[in-house]
């Protein structure tokens, strides 16, 4: 199964920054709690003030990430 990586660019409040990211949509992991093997799936939703939001696994740091008001494009599947 191919996975196409995005490119994930927006301005986090909380840090004064701009956050870039590679991330996908799918992603199988080990649930150290559970022990057993998981794979977690994006979710999209507009917030409460019309923000567009993205909850994806972000594959640098090897957890889910949610980016806020966010800007993305399509890089490289593997």
């Amino acid at each position: 199964m191919t996975k196409q990586i995005k490119y994930f660019s927006w301005y986090a409040k909380s840090r004064q920054a701009f956050i870039n990211c590679r991330g996908v949509d799918e992603h199988d992991y080990y649930d150290e709690w559970s022990g057993k093997f998981k794979t977690f799936k994006s979710k999209q939703w507009t917030d409460l003030k019309g923000f567009p939001c993205y909850n994806f696994w972000d594959l640098d740091a090897e957890h889910p990430r949610t980016a806020v008001n966010y800007s993305v494009r399509k890089a490289e599947a593997v």
